[in-house]
């Protein structure tokens, strides 16, 4: 005749390692996903728009415009003659993308839109944020 093994009664701890394991890999996984953007050298506050568009097609290399018209490229402060350099090679069918502060005075934009101009670039998008009133 077998005997059957005895049954181990289960505890709670058989239930919470597994919640422990799950719990430490979205740690990680989050960790390492905060690490993905740029942020500009200085502080920005976008101005608001009322539309928005997707997201996905944004390049990762951005112009950032501090209020008090200093440049920084892929999060790098830069002078107008680096903006020169950078952008020489820019492609013709990529949108550039622009992060401006909300308090950037027209005109200090209106200077960078010349010289983008100058350069060649033909279409550029200035980032806001969602507005939702």
């Amino acid at each position: 005749m077998i005997v059957p093994p005895p049954k181990r009664p289960r505890s709670t701890e058989d239930n919470i390692l597994p919640l422990i394991n799950v719990v430490f890999l979205l740690l990680i996984f989050f960790m390492l996903a905060g690490v993905l953007t740029q942020s500009p050298p200085f502080s920005l506050t976008p101005p608001s728009s009322v539309e928005t568009e997707d997201s996905a097609q944004l390049e990762s290399r951005v112009l950032s415009i501090s209020a008090d018209g200093e440049l920084a490229m892929s999060g790098e402060r830069i002078d107008d003659a680096a903006l020169r350099e950078a952008l020489a090679d820019w492609p013709d069918d990529k949108p550039l993308q622009i992060r401006a502060d909300g308090g950037l005075k027209a005109s200090e934009l209106t200077a960078v839109f010349d010289l983008l101009r100058e350069l060649g670039i033909a279409e550029v998008n200035l980032l806001t944020r969602h507005d939702d009133s």
